[in-house]
């Protein structure tokens, strides 16, 4: 049996919509806080539980029979990696789970201020076997309802992100989706291994804000945000400050020049070139005009 967490994420999401036409529902299950609505997405030929990684009596259900997992943060905090994530891996363990995808950042070997690092570390530790994706920035983050850039896009015509002149090697989550695919189908050939997933240029935020112009029809403009001011904007939308300190950690390490390597193991793991960012605005565009937040 293999488990699927967070299908509503950026990946999640995307694994889930092509394990629906890849294997049998009785050999997967989808776990997540709101079951009702994973099974209107789903249909009701699918195998979904309700899980929380803060509720532990979910997680019983949740791993009966699992023997391989794909491991997606919740909302990525340090709290939540000691307090959530790390027992429920343990927890995994426990269960008899022999195989885990976990979806991580570039840089997550390095800085143990980001909850990744935490993650990773008793990934490591388990007797299980592993695959880490450390994926760049995804491009799904620009329409995402938790980093609410969106918002500022639409409403603001800013692309309102703290990165300075920094360049971030952008990844479609639809690629990082393949390659967890292929690591859960056949955890042999993937086994302890460390994958470096990005997109085909590492960018500069000012260039995403003229590729949104050009894609959406109206002017976007990189505002060059300082942290304080991002964390303002975002509190008081009602975002939670350990999501921000996430953000913030992130889009500090692209303004340092941390999160700008590209690399070639997209093409070489799918054997074809990863996604541009003017294909991702071409197929999602409508999510913008349509305010349709995943």
């Amino acid at each position: 049996m293999l488990l699927i967490t967070g299908p509503s994420g950026n990946v999640g999401h995307e694994l889930v919509e092509m394990l629906r036409t890849q294997l049998p529902p009785e050999t997967w299950r989808i776990a997540g806080r709101h079951p009702e609505l994973l099974r209107q997405r789903v249909g009701e030929g699918a195998q979904v539980c309700r899980f929380d990684f803060y509720d532990s009596s979910t997680w019983i259900e949740a791993l009966r029979d699992v023997e391989a997992l794909f491991l997606l943060f919740p909302l990525p905090s340090n709290r939540g990696a000691r307090e959530a994530v790390n027992p429920f891996v343990r927890a995994a363990e426990a269960a008899g789970c022999r195989h885990v995808v976990y979806v991580s950042v570039f840089g997550a070997d390095r800085a143990q201020f980001i909850p990744h690092y935490k993650v990773e570390a008793v990934l490591q530790a388990s007797s299980m076997s592993w695959t880490l994706l450390r994926c760049g920035f995804f491009m799904q983050n620009l329409h995402r309802s938790i980093s609410t850039h969106g918002i500022d896009i639409v409403e603001r015509g800013e692309l309102f992100i703290p990165a300075g002149r920094g360049r971030t090697s952008f990844l479609d989550a639809r690629d990082a989706a393949e390659v967890a695919s292929l690591a859960l189908t056949d955890p042999v050939s993937h086994r302890n291994t460390v994958h470096h997933l990005t997109g085909q240029a590492a960018l500069t935020m000012d260039e995403v804000a003229a590729a949104l112009t050009a894609a959406l029809g109206f002017q976007v403009t990189y505002t060059h945000p300082g942290l304080m001011r991002f964390a303002a904007r975002l509190h008081g939308r009602g975002v939670g400050w350990d999501t921000i300190g996430f953000m913030a950690a992130v889009y500090t390490l692209t303004r340092l020049g941390r999160n700008q390597p590209i690399t070639d193991e997209v093409r070489r793991l799918l054997g074809r070139s990863p996604r541009t960012l003017e294909q991702f605005l071409r197929d999602s565009a409508w999510r913008w005009k349509q305010r349709a937040w995943t």
